[in-house]
């Protein structure tokens, strides 16, 4: 292969095609996304493709996130020559090399150190309330005997022979480095107006012979069925339909589950696709980077990333993007996650990093497990370079049994009608039609979909940060005091002291306002009950509940719930069954609710809000006698007495 090994060039299989894609060009360094080459202008009635980049995970600055920053560039080829090849004919063309490491690898964590990094994860982050998931990987360092671009490319023939079912096999070559990595997970794909996402999670481990397809059958339907495997994918879920729709105003939809099969794994996985015009480089910028590989919400998960992983994460977990033009001269952007993917050196020294999913009800030699599989998938592809069969196919033992299309249909059940519907469907409700609603945003991005729930009611709405806030400087008919982690007891944070004064000034000028999960905790606070942390999270959590008399189904992210502790005249509760634990209030002007109307977890979350939000505005509601609920409120004085500003 001397016509292209010797300087950069990139080879891709995408979804196992017959053809794999040679990429040459020229290598630049990049600074930011915005210097990525691109084709504007593409009157030539063919493809074209401009650059082919690898982006470092340091590159979430661009959106303001904390990152430890070492200094890692944007490789990226400015291509200059494209190449279609049968993949057969390519197997032809390279050898077929024996690999060996020089000496036993090292990690950046001893397996007890991972475990008690998860141990400290759970418990101080998650059961604090700063977040429902969080990834957290393990770097893995070594050498590799005699290396050469010859074993470079050894490593990429033994990819595509024995590995299968996922979204992108590559070998992108700097020049100086190799990354080659075999992703199963789209992170975005932007093409003709559409915007593609596919959050994956739950992982089925091959790891069985199976006699009888019975047997294999009864562990798929034993994993499709497991509680934390199904929540951990909805919780994904949740975390890209906030992306979509700060992407994609034009609405979408969710597909799935689907089942996607690899040579050493199964994950199930959900379909997004909305709509939008924005420009391809501003939407990868938004989309980074995705919570399969970050944790959720996103920006605390970075703030968790941070304050744990001292080190750079380098480019594990952030994205390598194709840009391009398409026959007509629309621009194009396709991009998977930088995972299960090794970095090799030219002098043979190699890492690789492997991450876990950590929630509430993790077991932390349980994800200590789960890195050391994925470790044996990465080192499986590096070290048996010499192709073997592939292993079997266990899927088409299936495909169509009643049971598993029943068991994954079963799934979507109980969530959200609204989104599983093309938005543009939405009949706008004559109560909403031109209500103006400002979202107040407390570090969590589930206020896009609020606001985009808002707005396909036919309302106008808009969001605002908590620390740029002002009632004076935002007129509106309803205000939402949104979402987001932190101790709502925490009368010295920023974000409760704001809030608590966004809500003082809310009540006590009569507007209407809605309160949703830390919003409720607040008001909660300010009216004089009790938050009190749960023993146990409700992260991710879906129940049934009577909602002021109507049970629905609906969606739980708290670490804290407030209780009960008072009567408090003019106030309607909702409590969690045979407890004091508050799930919802209303008043005359406000109602709160611990759930979220707008997750995925909430069957009839449109409903609930468009129900509430009418009544609100039209006082429709016969409610309890009618008091004063914040005379000489202890919390406010709380927080004055810490001289909070």
């Amino acid at each position: 292969m001397k016509d292209f090994s010797k300087g950069p060039y990139c080879l891709i299989q995408k979804q196992d095609d017959e053809c794999v894609l040679l990429l040459r060009g020229k290598m630049t360094e990049l600074d930011s996304l915005d210097q990525i080459k691109r084709s504007r202008n593409n009157n030539t009635g063919e493809t074209i493709y401009s650059s082919i980049s690898i982006v470092p995970f340091s590159q979430a600055r661009e959106k303001g996130y904390p990152v430890v920053d070492e200094g890692e560039k944007i490789y990226s080829i400015n291509i200059e020559d494209t190449v279609e090849i049968f993949t057969q004919n390519l197997f032809d063309k390279i050898e077929s090399m024996e690999i060996s490491i020089r000496s036993e690898m090292k990690s950046n964590y001893t397996e007890q150190e991972y475990e008690n990094l998860v141990s400290n994860i759970i418990e101080n982050e998650i059961k604090n309330g700063e977040g429902c998931n969080f990834v957290i990987p393990r770097r893995f360092d070594g050498f590799v005997d005699d290396f050469d671009g010859r074993k470079a490319l050894s490593v990429f023939k033994s990819l595509l022979k024995r590995d299968y079912g996922t979204y992108w096999k590559f070998l992108f070559f700097t020049g100086e480095k190799y990354f080659i990595g075999s992703t199963p997970e789209r992170h975005i794909e932007i093409s003709k107006g559409k915007v593609k996402m596919n959050p994956i999670s739950g992982t089925f481990r091959k790891t069985k012979k199976y006699d009888r397809r019975k047997h294999f059958k009864d562990d798929l339907i034993g994993f499709l069925r497991d509680a934390k495997e199904v929540n951990e994918l909805f919780m994904v879920l949740d975390e890209e339909l906030k992306m979509m729709t700060k992407m994609c105003s034009k609405g979408g939809s969710v597909s799935g589950p689907l089942l996607k099969e690899m040579s050493r794994l199964i994950h199930t996985e959900y379909l997004l696709v909305g709509e939008s015009n924005k420009d391809i480089i501003d939407l990868l910028r938004e989309s980074m980077f995705a919570a399969t590989v970050t944790g959720s919400p996103i920006r605390n998960a970075f703030d968790v990333i941070k304050k744990y992983e001292p080190a750079s994460r380098g480019y594990y977990g952030s994205a390598i993007v194709l840009v391009g033009a398409d026959e007509e001269g629309q621009e194009f952007l396709d991009s998977p996650i930088l995972i299960r993917t090794l970095e090799i050196q030219k002098d043979g020294h190699f890492s690789a990093q492997v991450g876990a999913t950590l929630v509430r009800d993790s077991i932390p030699a349980n994800e200590l497990d789960e890195t050391r599989y994925k470790l044996g998938a990465v080192m499986d592809s590096l070290l048996n370079s010499s192709p073997k069969d592939t292993n079997d196919r266990l899927i088409p033992l299936v495909l169509n049994d009643d049971d598993i299309h029943y068991i994954l249909n079963e799934r979507n059940q109980n969530l959200s009608n609204f989104w599983f519907r093309s938005q543009g469907s939405v009949a706008h409700s004559a109560s909403l039609s031109g209500t103006s609603i400002v979202i107040i945003d407390n570090d969590d991005d589930f206020v896009h979909m609020l606001a985009h729930m808002f707005n396909q009611l036919g309302a106008s709405s808009r969001i605002v940060p908590y620390n740029e806030f002002s009632l004076e400087r935002e007129p509106a008919d309803l205000y939402v005091v949104g979402p987001g982690p932190g101790n709502p007891n925490d009368l010295t944070s920023d974000k409760i002291s704001s809030n608590l004064r966004h809500i003082e000034a809310l009540v006590k000028q009569q507007k209407k306002m809605l309160c949703i999960c830390l919003g409720h905790q607040i008001l909660s606070k300010y009216i004089g009950l009790d938050v009190v942390r749960k023993d146990i999270p409700s992260q991710g959590v879906q129940k049934e509940i009577t909602l002021f008399g109507e049970r629905e189904i609906v969606g739980f992210y708290n670490t804290f719930v407030p209780i009960k502790s008072r009567y408090l005249s003019g106030v309607e509760f909702s409590l969690e069954t045979n407890s004091d634990e508050v799930l919802a209030m209303q008043s005359e002007n406000w109602r709160s609710f611990q759930f979220h109307p707008e997750s995925i977890l909430t069957k009839n979350g449109i409903d609930i809000l468009k129900r509430s939000v009418t009544q609100l505005l039209c006082k429709h509601m016969i409610l309890p006698e009618s008091g004063d609920l914040v005379a000489e409120n202890f919390v406010i004085q709380a927080v004055r007495n810490h001289n909070v500003e």
